[in-house]
């Protein structure tokens, strides 16, 4: 299983600047036009609609961004495919062929993510796509919505739909109370307003709902803006949501406002620099934000900071000037402090269209009524996020295809802090240990904790913080076993919830508390699960085409010298969230900066082929030397995949490449 100190195994490279915090998972959304009451909503047709003619909105806690949509009849024939979505989430009339039920996908970025949301319609009017209508096919259909979008449709009728969509009301009922709206408000037909953040719209900015398998589908809903955790599979529920005091007088309709202010500053240097309208404007009196060597606090800091940033970009040289933010996702709102605190994505678009996460574990608060940028969510960088990898062999006629999945808990090693047990919650609401983390001996400037395990050399870690040792300074990939072993791990995080629990300690006995800004443990979300071992190989795996396994195979490079390597591969059903590319020879000199590292581009996600620029700074390349084509990217979930493709001539047919 790979670790951190193995970097070829898992790309590592600094994300745009190197801010390293806790990621906030995407939350979902859509918006209403209806008064704060409610209501269900007829699926009347739309003003400039025909009665054969369907339309709506997409949106995924704000409108969905670069998004195209897809519309099959009932027997599995296209109606319409890669129609544009505007801006405001909206699509175009389509006039309807083919009989019903109609299926829908729609895919673009949501925050950081880029994904794919499904919807049904059962008649001409209105059909929106949104995360509550992709939990309705899954819950209707009983399969993986991606699966439903091919063949014949089954179990997608008007009765099938209403019995999933009073499953999903049933299990969010406090929200949407607390939201104002009412409890048989319709998910598919109801009118909506990407991006207003009131009434159904915040509904759904309060909810982060994802999707899985574990013998049957099944949908999670973690709320942002409340407690609790719900686990829905077709025709059961478990698990309960209560929404907080405060979330109904909760303002979210200022976040645009601040986004826009915040692009506005982009637009050149003065601008962003300017007293009154600049980048300053939007920020929190207590602004913090840590960066890869460096940390600035308070406003006037952290506004200079942000602005020297966007002026090199991500390569030091090529400004981001002229970038705009995408309407941010919600992540999960803290309630327990004076003001509320919110996690919230923080995505550029750049001029070309490319569209780039360039801050990890960013937050918002109130402040004098307003929404201002906080920069760091928690006062410490802590990040979680979950990773699969897929190794395939391809140079032998042997089908070797090996898997792994893990964690990565990224707990900053500041000045005083010792230790750190990462907790998570099972189905009772009971605490489990995951592992602690520690200082390396003679480890000099230590960037992050390093994992503490067994013996030091294998995988596992050690839940007895008096015995065991650390592998390496940077090691903080938590593996999982295979099987039901590390199932059980996951099952955890899908019924008791995707938080984890980091407790601080002062000593390496992990039991003097350790407190900054007051506190000694963080909540901290977890970007994305690994899925169960029986769902690992049906996850949507980029497969590379003939051409490109014998280009690898063959790869000769001479040392010092400069090349390339044209690639292409095709996804097994809709895109994946590729974002990049690298090209290996020796994987355990992979890592980045390493001598192995011949290549790597970065990808947007749906392309399907690139060309790499290559240059070899290790020792010549021979035609039957070890290689690697490593495609990386995200899970519409949010999980960190990467897919190698490998060469180890010499080693027998049936083991696989290491």
């Amino acid at each position: 299983m790979p670790r951190s100190d193995c970097p070829s195994l898992f790309h590592s490279r600094a994300m745009l600047g190197a801010v390293r915090a806790a990621i906030a998972p995407t939350a979902c959304g859509l918006a209403m036009l209806l008064a704060a009451c409610g209501g269900g909503g007829d699926g009347a047709s739309p003003s400039g609609a025909g009665a054969n003619q369907l339309s709506g909105t997409v949106a995924v806690g704000a409108p969905i961004t670069s998004g195209r949509l897809r519309i099959l009849d009932a027997t599995g024939a296209v109606v319409v495919a890669d129609l544009p979505i505007d801006a405001d989430g909206k699509y175009a009339p389509v006039t309807l062929t083919g009989p019903a039920p109609y299926r829908l996908e729609a895919c673009g970025y949501a925050g950081p993510n880029y994904l794919c949301v499904y919807s049904v319609a059962n008649e001409a009017g209105t059909a929106n796509v949104t995360p509550l209508t992709t939990a309705t096919v899954v819950l209707s259909g009983g399969k993986d919505p991606a699966s439903a979008m091919s063949g014949a449709a089954t179990n997608l009728g008007s009765a099938d739909v209403a019995t999933a969509q009073a499953q999903l009301q049933a299990a969010i009922a406090s929200l949407m109370t607390s939201a104002g709206i009412s409890g048989n408000f319709n998910f598919v037909t109801g009118p909506l307003d990407a991006g207003s953040r009131e009434a159904y719209d915040k509904l759904l900015d309060a909810l982060g709902i994802k999707i899985g398998t574990d013998g049957l589908p099944f949908i999670q809903i973690v709320p942002k803006l409340g407690d609790g955790n719900a686990y829905l599979q077709q025709g059961s529920s478990s698990g309960t949501i209560t929404a907080n005091a405060r979330a109904a007088a909760l303002d979210l309709g200022g976040l645009e406002a601040l986004f826009a202010n915040m692009s506005a500053a982009m637009k050149s240097a003065p601008a962003c620099a300017a007293e009154d309208t600049g980048l300053r404007r939007s920020i929190a009196t207590d602004a913090r934000l840590s960066m890869e060597g460096s940390s600035a606090s308070g406003r006037d800091a952290v506004a200079a900071a942000f602005c020297q940033f966007f002026a090199g970009g991500e390569d030091g040289n090529t400004p981001f000037w002229g970038s705009t933010l995408l309407s941010p996702t919600l992540g999960r709102c803290d309630f327990s402090l004076a003001v509320p605190v919110c996690g919230v994505s923080f995505v550029l678009k750049d001029p070309e269209g490319n569209v780039m996460p360039v801050g990890l574990g960013m937050g918002v608060v109130l402040e004098s009524g307003a929404w201002k940028f906080l920069g760091d969510l928690l006062p410490i960088s802590i990040q979680a996020s979950a990773r699969a990898q897929r190794t395939k062999r391809i140079d032998t006629p042997n089908l070797v295809v090996e898997y792994d999945r893990a964690f990565a808990f990224e707990v900053a090693a500041i000045p005083g802090l010792a230790c750190a047990k990462v907790a998570q919650r099972n189905a009772d609401g009971g605490a489990v240990t995951l592992a602690y983390y520690k200082r390396h001996p003679g480890a000099a400037d230590q960037a992050r904790l390093a994992l503490w395990t067994g013996d030091g050399f294998s995988q596992g870690p050690s839940l007895d913080p008096a015995t065991g040792a650390t592998r390496s300074a940077d090691d903080t990939w938590l593996a999982l076993p295979r099987g039901a072993e590390g199932d059980a791990v996951i099952r955890n995080f899908y019924r008791g919830g995707r938080l984890v629990v980091v407790s601080l300690y002062a000593d390496a006995a992990c039991s003097s508390d350790f407190s900054i800004a007051g506190k000694s443990s963080f909540e901290v979300e977890v970007d994305g699960v690994p899925p169960v071992w029986a769902s690992i190989e049906a996850m949507p795996w980029p497969e590379i085409d003939v051409a490109t396994a014998t280009a690898v195979s063959s790869l000769a490079i001479d040392a010092t010298a400069t090349g390339s390597l044209s690639a292409a591969w095709t996804f097994p059903r809709g895109p994946l969230g590729l974002d990049g590319v690298t090209v290996c020879a020796s994987r355990a000199d992979c890592g980045q900066g390493g001598s192995g590292r011949l290549g790597e581009g970065s990808l947007r996600p749906g392309s399907t082929s690139t060309t790499v620029s290559l240059r070899n700074d290790g020792v010549t390349v021979n035609g039957n030397d070890a290689k690697t084509l490593a495609l990386y990217g995200r899970s519409g979930e949010g999980v960190a995949l990467q897919s190698n493709y490998s060469v180890c001539v010499g080693v027998p047919a049936m083991d696989g490449c290491h």
